[in-house]
């Protein structure tokens, strides 16, 4: 029988030593044996409990994703409690422990495909629902999570600036949401 309680202590303890090489090197230069060093584990340990490097990646977006809030919720009603969560650009923004592994260049493809390939996004329902093709409802949302990702991880805008420019690309995203919808009624 598995005990969860080391399960979990031993997963965080390797998430945690996977996300302090991320500062120091990219992904693809992360091996399992320096890992495994990293977060005090045997290299049999780290197998009853990832297959992989790439896995204990996948396990870090996965957790950065589980704190997010719904694109909706965030981009109409803005700071109300239907926002349970936090937004994903302001997540990106955030100089918290999910930083390093943000940065790897992989981080934006892995986080889509957590989605489970967009169909999880709350725009995909909401487009497929108006009568939009699965395709075109993935494309808006890969547009939309590629376009936060960009503007929340530009260098330009200072801090202090943030929630005025984050302010204009949610009226931006839904104007076009509201702009897809109403095509769709009047067609």
């Amino acid at each position: 029988m598995r005990d969860w309680k080391y399960a979990t202590r031993t997963e965080g303890s390797i998430r945690s030593a996977m996300l302090e090489l991320l500062a120091e090197k990219p992904l693809a230069d992360v091996t399992v044996m320096e890992l495994c060093r990293k977060a005090h584990v045997s290299r049999s340990t780290f197998y009853e409990h990832f297959g992989n490097v790439a896995d204990v990646y996948d396990g870090i977006v996965e957790e950065f994703a589980s704190g997010l809030s719904p694109v909706m919720a965030q981009v109409a009603r803005p700071g109300s409690d239907a926002c349970a969560g936090q937004p994903f650009c302001s997540r990106l923004r955030e100089n918290g422990p999910f930083s390093p592994a943000i940065g790897d260049d992989r981080f934006l493809n892995t986080f889509m495909q957590r989605m489970g390939n967009l169909e999880k996004h709350d725009l995909y329902e909401i487009l497929t629902r108006a009568g939009y093709a699965p395709k075109q409802a993935r494309a808006v949302c890969a547009f939309q999570l590629a376009g936060c990702f960009s503007a929340a991880r530009a260098t330009d805008v200072p801090d202090e600036s943030w929630s005025d420019v984050k302010a204009v690309i949610d009226r931006f995203i839904l104007g076009g949401i509201s702009a897809c919808l109403a095509a769709k009624r009047d067609s």
